[in-house]
């Protein structure tokens, strides 16, 4: 009787944790609308989404992947996006029948489903280290969190990369745990889609095979990185003839140079009232024009600027980067959490989600303390103990090296949008940690009778 009372009590427990994942993820997608039908924004088409825009229209009207203006004659192909956001935003606006405005509607509501079906994944994903509590709670955090909300309603590509990547991590779980080839093969395609989107996650997917490697799942590790470069591939073949100044080269030139430059994006956002401001900023295009012109010209002016003040600098990269990606405020843009001019947020307007919101910016920094604790932990261990769960590693591989691809090039909170869900798996990963070692140590001192112990 014993053993069939503990399957009914499990099956009754699985029930249970299937049901609340379902109220979870439905009040993900009902915040997210809330935001998308209650909040005004000024000009939905606003900064990176002019262009992201301008590749939508010649995608849909001359079959070019270009960001020449709308109604351009003939608009010059070039690379220096990468083409996913812009494929998205052109299939809404096909969809509308080229009703810009309609197709604007349709990109927030597929973004909010996008975002709810994130919810989900991040749960499933963390139920395969974490206790159901703890995964439940990580899909709690991920549909609260006020920039994924309101970033649903943004028409940039935040979002749709978010989502790639956890389904990335979601496929890539599954193929580890069964050694599934074609699963397997989806996560390097997944994560090749992801590519597509922002190529800053290039070098993860071998990361992540070197550590099946470590796993001895050699095979594992071929059919993912075949997979993922068979995608990059494909897009660095379109882009072959095009002039280095069409293409990503261009776009990372900009990033290294801004980036380098520690009072950059706030001297962008008031270059046309302030003559310093504009100064910097004219520093800025002098040493990318020069660096795109003679790379080794280009580099000596970078680091003749940083050896002028090597400590400022090393802070800089060492400290203040790093902390700057997963901190709270958008600096280019309108700022808090809103990329376009916002009004009538819900988030603002109700008390409740106006609290929530508050809460989330307090406790921010704890978020980012204990997920680079958990990383750095994860990381050091993986190399000597085989036993760590293999999805716990992979997020751990992945927080650093996106803080670490930030660091180098730009780094300021819109960027870290995209990765929040792993943070938070990663913060509650060191919280279960936390929680362990306090139950133990209660355990020891009730054993010994020493309150104290």
């Amino acid at each position: 009787m014993a053993p069939a009372a503990d399957a009914t009590h499990e099956r009754r427990l699985r029930r249970r944790y299937v049901a609340v994942a379902v109220l979870i993820v439905l009040f993900a997608f009902s915040l997210r609308v809330l935001y998308v039908e209650t909040a005004q924004v000024d000009s939905p088409i606003y900064g990176d989404s002019v262009q992201y825009m301008a590749y939508a229209w010649n995608l849909l009207h001359h079959q070019t992947f270009s960001s020449s203006p709308a109604g351009s004659a003939v608009p010059v192909p070039d690379a220096y996006r990468g083409p996913g956001y812009a494929v998205f935003l052109a299939l809404a606006m096909w969809s509308a029948g080229g009703n810009v405005r309609v197709s604007i509607y349709y990109v927030q509501i597929i973004q909010c489903a996008l975002g709810a079906l994130t919810v989900l994944l991040v749960i499933l994903l963390g139920r395969t280290w974490l206790s159901r509590g703890l995964a439940l709670g990580a899909g709690v955090l991920v549909a609260c969190w006020p920039h994924l909300i309101t970033f649903c309603g943004t028409l940039m590509s935040e979002t749709l990369f978010g989502f790639f990547l956890v389904m990335s991590f979601w496929f890539l779980s599954m193929g580890e745990r069964g050694s599934r080839t074609w699963q397997l093969a989806a996560a390097g395609l997944a994560f090749g889609c992801a590519y597509l989107v922002n190529p800053v996650i290039l070098f993860f997917p071998l990361l992540a095979g070197l550590l099946l490697v470590r796993l001895g799942q050699w095979r594992c590790a071929a059919v993912l990185v075949v997979c993922f470069s068979s995608i990059v591939a494909g897009w660095g073949w379109r882009n072959a003839g095009l002039p280095y100044e069409y293409g990503a080269t261009r776009r990372a030139a900009e990033n290294f140079v801004e980036g380098s430059i520690p009072l950059y994006m706030r001297a962008f956002n008031s270059r046309w009232v302030s003559p310093d401001a504009k100064r910097i900023v004219d520093v800025a295009d002098n040493e990318t024009a020069l660096l795109l012109h003679d790379p080794a010209a280009g580099m000596n002016a970078v680091f003749d600027r940083m050896r002028q003040q090597p400590g400022a600098y090393l802070s800089w990269y060492l400290l203040q980067k790093p902390w700057k990606l997963w901190d709270w405020g958008i600096v280019i843009g309108t700022g808090d959490i809103y990329y376009p001019v916002t009004q009538r947020s819900p988030l603002e307007r109700i008390a409740v989600l106006r609290a929530m919101k508050q809460l989330f910016e307090w406790v921010n920094p704890a978020f980012f303390v204990l997920a680079m604790f958990a990383a750095l932990w994860l990381l050091l261990r993986v190399w000597v103990c085989r036993t760590i769960p293999f999805m716990a590693a992979a997020m751990a591989v992945f927080v650093i090296y996106v803080t670490g691809v930030h660091v180098v090039f730009q780094a300021e909170p819109r960027y870290s949008v995209p990765y929040r869900p792993e943070e938070v798996l990663l913060a509650l990963t060191a919280l279960a940690w936390v929680s362990a070692l306090w139950s133990r140590r209660s355990s020891s001192a009730s054993l010994t009778g020493n309150p104290a112990a």
